[in-house]
C-alpha cells in the first residue's frame, strides 16, 4: 500500500483523487472533522465552563457557543457553516498550541512558517491536531511508501512531524507545489534529508463544502498554483481531466476569452486584480486588461451562468492608497464581478511563473529575503508610489471594512467560499418589515466577562463582522430566538415603543438583527 499523506492546515473544502495505486490519507480533513463533531464541540465548552474562567478560555467558550448556535439552525448556508468551523478551529488550537489555526491560516507561536528554524520549534510544541498526526503515524509502518503532499506552507509544522514519525525502512517521498519549490531549503532539514523529493503531477481535487461529503460528484477545482490562462476551450479541458463541470483560479485576461471558458464547463471563474483605473484594470502580473473588453467577457459569463469571483491584490507595485480609493469607488459605480471575495497582500513570486509569464511591473527593483527566511515564499521590492510594506496589515483591514459594509465577504480564501449561494432576505422600503437574527450572528450566554471577572454575561457575536456586543440579560433570552422573521412588536413587546425603533435600527447596523419581508 502506498500513502499520499494530506498534512494539516490545508483547504479542507476540497478533496483530492488519489493517483492510480495510491490510497489518500486525508489528515487534514479528519483533523477538521474530528474537532467539528458535535459531540467534540460540545466537550470543549464544557472543558472551558468547568475552568476557571480567563479572558483567553471566555473569548474561546464564546466562539464554540457561537458555533453551535449557528449550526442548530434549520437551512445553514454554506458560508456561514464555514465561519463556525473557522471559530471553532480558532477556539481549540490557542494557547499553550504552538500552531494556532483559522479557517485559511496558520500563525506559530513566536514565529513563522517562512522560516525553517521557527518551523522545528513548532514541531516540538503542543498542536491541536496531534492526535490525527498519531493515527495517521500509526499506519506508516505498513506502507510500502509514503509520499507527503505539501500544498502550501501552513502544512509545515504538521508534515516535519509525520516526516519525523516515518519508520526508516519505509520509503519517504515528498511531493506538491510547496514542497518542489523549496525542495533545497526543506531537504536540510532533519526529518527530510532522508526524503526524496518528487516532482509529482498536480493533483485532481473536487470541491466539498460539507464535511461530512466523503465522496462528492461536484465541481473540479483548478488551483491557483496552476496559473491557468484559458487560451481555448480544449486546453482547458485537458487540465480538468475532460470534466463535464469546473470552478477554480484562473488569470483576469482569461474573461476576455468568455467562449473558451463557457465551452469547457466552467462554472466558476476566480480572478485576481490589483487596480482599476480609466484604462483598465491591473492584474497581479502587472498587465493591463481593457475595461471595456474586461467588462463585455464578465457580461458573457454572467449570461451563461457563470459565477465570477474576485480577489482585491493589495500592496502592488505603484499603485498607493489614492489608487486603491479611486478603485473602490469604481466597484461601486460600476460593478464588474458577481462576488468579491475579499482582499489579500500582493506578494512578488519567488520563482518563474509556470505559465512563462512575465511580471510586467515598471521600475521595480526586487530584493532578496532575510538570510534566515529560508522558506520565504516572495521576494521583497521597491517601487515608488506603492504602499509601505509595514502599512499593508492596516490597508488591508480598513478595505476589508469598507468593503464588508457593501456585502459579505467571503469566510476565508477556501474553494467552498466561492460558489454561489442563493441571497439573503431583505426588506424594501415600502414594505412592513419584520426582522430576525442575521444569519451569521449567535446570542451565547458565558459564565464570566469578556476579561474573565466572575460576572453571567450575554453576547451578541457575528462570525462575519467579527463584533461582539454585550446584551441586556432581560432583552437577550428574547431577541436570541428570533431565527425566523417576526414583527417588531411580537419581538420587542417589552420595550416602549419610542424605543423600538431606535434599538432595532442599532442593532441592525451592528448586524445582530436583519430587517426581511414580513
Amino acid at each position: 500500500m502506498k500513502l499520499l499523506v494530506l498534512p494539516p492546515h490545508r483547504d479542507v473544502t476540497l478533496v483530492p483523487e488519489a493517483p492510480d495505486g495510491w490510497t489518500c490519507l486525508d489528515v487534514a480533513r479528519d483533523f477538521c472533522q474530528r474537532v467539528f463533531a458535535r459531540d467534540a464541540v460540545e466537550a470543549a465548552a464544557e472543558a472551558r465552563e468547568r475552568a476557571p474562567a480567563t479572558a483567553q478560555s471566555m473569548r474561546e467558550l464564546l466562539l464554540l457557543r457561537a458555533a453551535q448556535a449557528l449550526r442548530a439552525r434549520e437551512g445553514l448556508r454554506v458560508s456561514t457553516g464555514l465561519r463556525a468551523l473557522g471559530a471553532v478551529l480558532t477556539a481549540t488550537s490557542g494557547a499553550p498550541n504552538g500552531v494556532h489555526l483559522r479557517l485559511d491560516d496558520v500563525a506559530l507561536e513566536g514565529g513563522t512558517t517562512e522560516r525553517s528554524a521557527d518551523v522545528l520549534r513548532a514541531v516540538e510544541q503542543p498542536a491541536s491536531y496531534l492526535e490525527d498526526l498519531t493515527l495517521a503515524a500509526g499506519r506508516f509502518a505498513r506502507a510500502e511508501r509514503v509520499r507527503l503532499w505539501l500544498e502550501r506552507d501552513l502544512q509545515l509544522p504538521a508534515a516535519a512531524w509525520l516526516a519525523r514519525a516515518c519508520p526508516e525502512q519505509v520509503p519517504l517521498e515528498v511531493a506538491g507545489p510547496f514542497a518542489w519549490a523549496h525542495r533545497a531549503a526543506l531537504s536540510s532539514l532533519p526529518m527530510f534529508q532522508r526524503a526524496a523529493f518528487v516532482e509529482a503531477p498536480p493533483l485532481r481535487w473536487r470541491v466539498a463544502p460539507r464535511l461530512d461529503e466523503a465522496s462528492p460528484a461536484s465541481l473540479v477545482w483548478l488551483a491557483e498554483s496552476l496559473e491557468v490562462r484559458a487560451t481555448s476551450a480544449d486546453a482547458l479541458r485537458a487540465l480538468t481531466g475532460g470534466a463535464a463541470a469546473w470552478a477554480g483560479h484562473v488569470s483576469l485576461g482569461s474573461l476576455l476569452q468568455p467562449d473558451a471558458l463557457v465551452e469547457s464547463g466552467c462554472k466558476v471563474a476566480v480572478v485576481g486584480f490589483c487596480a482599476m483605473d480609466g484604462a483598465g484594470w491591473l492584474d497581479p502580473l502587472g498587465a493591463r486588461i481593457p475595461r471595456e473588453a474586461l467588462a463585455h467577457g464578465a457580461r458573457r459569463l454572467r449570461d451563461a451562468g457563470v459565477h465570477v469571483v474576485a480577489e482585491w491584490w493589495v500592496g502592488a507595485p505603484g499603485v498607493d492608497e489614492a489608487a486603491l480609493d479611486a478603485t473602490l469607488a469604481a466597484l461601486g459605480a460600476e460593478p464588474v464581478f458577481d462576488h468579491l471575495a475579499g482582499v489579500r497582500p500582493f506578494h512578488w513570486p519567488r520563482s518563474p511563473s509556470r505559465s512563462g509569464c512575465t511580471p510586467q511591473w515598471p521600475d521595480v527593483r526586487v530584493g532578496t529575503p532575510p538570510e534566515d527566511r529560508d522558506l520565504a515564499r516572495s521576494l521583497p521590492f521597491e517601487c515608488a508610489r506603492s504602499i509601505p510594506s509595514a502599512e499593508i496589515p492596516r490597508v488591508l483591514t480598513s478595505l476589508a471594512t469598507r468593503l464588508l459594509a457593501r456585502a459579505p465577504l467571503s469566510p476565508g480564501r477556501v474553494a467552498a467560499a466561492c460558489l454561489p449561494e442563493a441571497p439573503l432576505p431583505w426588506a424594501t422600503a415600502a414594505s412592513a418589515a419584520a426582522i430576525q437574527l442575521d444569519v451569521d450572528c449567535a446570542w451565547v450566554q458565558l459564565p464570566a466577562a469578556l476579561d474573565g471577572a466572575p460576572k453571567p454575561s450575554w453576547f451578541a457575536a457575528n462570525l462575519r463582522t467579527g463584533a461582539v456586543l454585550a446584551m441586556d440579560a432581560r432583552l437577550a433570552p428574547r431577541l436570541a430566538g428570533l431565527v425566523r422573521p417576526t414583527d417588531v412588536a411580537s419581538a420587542l413587546g417589552g420595550v416602549p415603543q419610542a424605543q423600538r425603533e431606535k434599538l432595532v435600527d442599532t442593532l441592525v447596523a451592528r448586524s445582530v438583527l436583519t430587517r426581511v419581508n414580513g
